[in-house]
C-alpha cells in the first residue's frame, strides 16, 4: 500500500479484529458492530475535516484579496446583507454622514470618565 492514511485504516481494521477475538464468543458479535459504527463515524469525520480544510482553504484567499486589494467586508445598511468596499469609500462615506448629519467630534476621551459612573 502507498497510501499511508489507508495503511493506517487497514491496520486499525486488523488490531480492532484482533482484540475482538480475545473477548469471550458471546460478546465479540456486539463488539464487532460497535466497533464498526465508531470505525464508520471515524471515517466520515475524517471526510468532513477534508472539506472544513477546503473550505478554511478558500476563506483564506478571499481574505487575502480583501486585504490586497484595501478593502474590508461590512454589514449593509439594510437586510441581513454583508458587502465587501473599500476601505477608502467606506471612510468617505463615514465622514460624509457624520458631517450631513451635524455630528461633533469630543475633544478628549470621556470613556473612561463614562464608565465610572455607569459603576
Amino acid at each position: 500500500m502507498d497510501n499511508p492514511a489507508k495503511a493506517t485504516w487497514v491496520n486499525l481494521v486488523i488490531e480492532t479484529e484482533r482484540a475482538k477475538r480475545l473477548l469471550d464468543d458471546k460478546l465479540q458479535n456486539t463488539f464487532r458492530i460497535m466497533a464498526t459504527r465508531k470505525l464508520k463515524q471515524l471515517h466520515k469525520t475524517k471526510h468532513q475535516n477534508t472539506t472544513h480544510k477546503r473550505q478554511w482553504h478558500v476563506m483564506k484567499q478571499i481574505n487575502h484579496k480583501i486585504a490586497n486589494n484595501k478593502a474590508m467586508i461590512a454589514k449593509a445598511d439594510k437586510g441581513k446583507t454583508t458587502i465587501i468596499i473599500y476601505t477608502q469609500d467606506y471612510n468617505d462615506k463615514v465622514h460624509t454622514f457624520l458631517s450631513d448629519n451635524n455630528f461633533q467630534t469630543v475633544p478628549k476621551d470621556t470613556t473612561n470618565h463614562d464608565h465610572r459612573t455607569c459603576q
